[in-house]
């Protein structure tokens, strides 16, 4: 028999850890998101313990960003290792605390839309996160690293050449989706509820 832990609420019973499909709203939009929970053998309650409750924050989080058009954890974390760039080295350049990226990447928190523009952007240009970089003073800490990066993402750029889909210039980015703050109507401004 597996080495079960015993049930928090009746304290005889061996919990089990199971998942359930929940609907979940958020801004109009809704999803079947998986919710993780442990249930007793013995009382039959069912309960979110402390991991539980973490990976549940999470996935709710990822769909929050999704519905709000931000980066998700992944993609801000292949942007970081893109830049072979350590989690306080991104939070030293691009701001936001010293464990701010821990917590993009593990979607604790969303970052702010500016934050995810500058990411965008960076994620966009090689010569704009150099550019960041120099601003910030750092480029000590990041010449090492500058013919690496440099070199590894011109063998990427030739291998996605012959992938690519012709965009026409000026298009938007289709993953790319900026909420809307203000509305411009007759002229006046105003702000959406």
């Amino acid at each position: 028999m597996e080495n079960k832990a015993l049930c928090a609420i009746c304290g005889e019973g061996h919990v089990t850890a199971l998942t359930r499909a929940v609907e979940t709203q958020y801004k109009g939009a809704k999803a079947l998101l998986p919710m993780h929970y442990q249930q007793c053998d013995t009382c039959t309650s069912d309960y979110a313990g402390m991991a539980e409750s973490k990976l549940n924050k999470r996935i709710v989080m990822a769909f929050r960003k999704q519905i709000d058009g931000l980066l998700t954890g992944d993609e801000i974390a292949a942007l970081r290792k893109q830049y072979r760039l350590t989690q306080a080295q991104a939070a030293q350049l691009f701001g936001g605390g010293p464990v701010a990226f821990s917590k993009y990447e593990n979607d604790d928190v969303a970052q702010s839309e500016a934050m995810d523009t500058l990411l965008r952007l960076v994620r966009r240009s090689a010569e704009a996160f150099w550019a960041l970089v120099e601003e910030k003073g750092l480029q000590a800490e990041f010449t090492q690293q500058r013919a690496s990066v440099r070199s590894s993402m011109q063998v990427a750029a030739n291998v996605v050449a012959f992938k690519r889909v012709p965009v026409h210039p000026g298009a938007p980015d289709p993953h790319y989706r900026p909420r809307e703050f203000r509305r411009f109507d007759q002229g006046a401004v105003s702000c959406p509820r």
